[in-house]
């Protein structure tokens, strides 16, 4: 394959890539590399390895931001509960789609991701201006690890860039628990409305939220 001089830094060559359509016959593309001549050849080389590898996957104009908002529909919402949902909206509306929604999918890099995650600790937080705590960010990491994954199986992208990617620490927080002063103020507080009864549940027993909207008539044993 030969490299050809296309503008004053600009370089071209032509690569057979898998078969397109139902009659089997691959075609060829023109790849086209800003920089040097090394740069073209050593683009070159990748791509020749990744063909050879089977594992060539051409680049795609789909932004983040629309790949995201795909993968919310088609694999989020039938594979999770409806409150993860719920987080997963609010985490890709609020922060992934704001700061990486623009990059195209397949040219989303590691460098971009962990220049999010720097500028999201020190000031993303949107109602004040301090930065987000390293538990969020890392809530952020995991979601789009987990989107940028699923888009590596669809074969939009080569690698998922998320993976070279070290995410804060979460802060080790000391759990506090009310002691038996605060609880009665709260059951206090809450009695004769519709909440008492799950503050109640939740005080009593420990269950989730989640578990404790679930109930039915049917759960309950008064013996």
């Amino acid at each position: 394959m030969k490299i050809r001089k296309r503008g004053p830094n600009s370089w071209q060559f032509v690569v057979e890539v898998a078969p397109r359509g139902r009659d089997g016959k691959r075609y060829r593309k023109w790849i086209t590399v800003r920089g040097f001549k090394r740069d073209a050849q050593r683009k070159l080389t990748e791509i020749q390895n990744s063909l050879n590898a089977g594992t060539y996957v051409e680049p795609s104009r789909m932004t983040l931001g629309e790949y995201l908002d795909q993968w919310l529909v088609d694999y989020a919402k039938p594979n999770v509960e409806a409150r993860t949902l719920q987080r997963y909206r609010q985490i890709v509306e609020q922060h992934l789609k704001p700061a990486l929604g623009l990059y195209a999918v397949s040219q989303l890099q590691p460098v971009h991701i962990q220049s999010y995650y720097t500028e999201a600790l020190s000031s993303g937080h949107r109602k004040r201006e301090a930065g987000l705590s390293p538990t969020s960010v890392r809530q952020h990491h995991q979601v789009l690890r987990k989107a940028l994954q699923h888009a590596l199986r669809l074969q939009l992208i080569a690698r998922n860039p998320a993976d070279a990617v070290e995410p804060p620490r979460a802060a080790r927080n000391e759990m506090r628990v009310l002691d038996e002063t605060e609880v009665k103020a709260l059951l206090e507080t809450a009695q004769g409305t519709l909440l008492y009864v799950p503050i109640l549940l939740a005080v009593a027993t420990g269950m989730r939220r989640g578990e404790i909207l679930a109930l039915l008539w049917d759960d309950v044993n008064l013996e």
